[in-house]
Formats: structure tokens, sequence, C-alpha cells
């Protein structure tokens, strides 16, 4: 099976569309997905002018659905723009989370609907469980 698609079964269709998997991690308690912006996606408002990378924005850590009973968390990269010789740093803006709730979309509307539980409040009964 192609990696790929599996990728798009874990990882909201969303996010793949400007993010590419660089990197997993497994620990004893949680799952990590590192996603870096893809490359090529400068912001619209530096986007007809020289522009050049300068390293990534702090990333967003994202609760997802779980893999193998355990948290899984989405780290998403944007990528840092300034303009040739400039200061300003620019990047682009997602809304891949509802404010606050540091889970995706679809993971925080799924626990509320079936369990009535808040993504934090599932982190607390996967502790109770000893995931």
């Amino acid at each position: 099976m192609d990696t790929n698609r599996i990728l798009h079964l874990i990882v909201p269709e969303d996010i793949l569309t400007y993010f590419d998997l660089v990197e997993t991690k497994e620990g004893s308690t949680f799952t990590e997905l590192y996603l870096e912006e893809k490359k090529g996606l400068i912001p619209a408002t530096i986007k007809a002018q020289d522009v050049v990378l300068d390293g990534f924005c702090n990333p967003l850590s994202l609760l997802t659905y779980p893999l193998k009973a355990l948290p899984t968390y989405l780290v998403i990269k944007r990528r840092r723009w300034k303009l040739k010789g400039g200061v300003t740093h620019y990047s682009n803006d997602y809304d891949f989370n509802h404010p606050n709730i540091k889970a995706t979309k679809e993971f925080a509307a799924f626990l509320k609907e079936v369990h009535g539980h808040t993504p934090d409040e599932y982190i607390g009964v996967c502790r109770t469980y000893g995931y």
C-alpha cells in the first residue's frame, strides 16, 4: 500500500494540502508526526517581491486521532520569510484548530460529539488507563 494513502487517513486533508510529513517519533506515552510547510508557499503579501527563507516559526502541536491507543500529535512547522535584505518576518496563517483548543478541528468535534470530552479531558482519560 502507498504510504501517501495511509498518511491521508491519519492527517486532515486541509493540513496535507500545505504540509509534508518529515519525521515521526513514537514514545511510550505519545506519537508525534512532524510536518513542515511545503517549499514555495510564499505569503501572498510578499509573493511578487525578492524574498528569502528565514527558518521556521515556533511549531504548533495539535492533538489528533490516536494511533496504537496513544495520544497522537501533529507538530506543524510554518516557514518564515523575509524580504531580501530586510528584517521583518512573514509567514502564512492557517486555520487548523479552534481558538484555545490545541487539537485538530475534526478531532475536537469528534470528542465532543461522541464522548462529551474536550481534548484536555481526553488526555486525562488516557492517562487514567495508563496510555
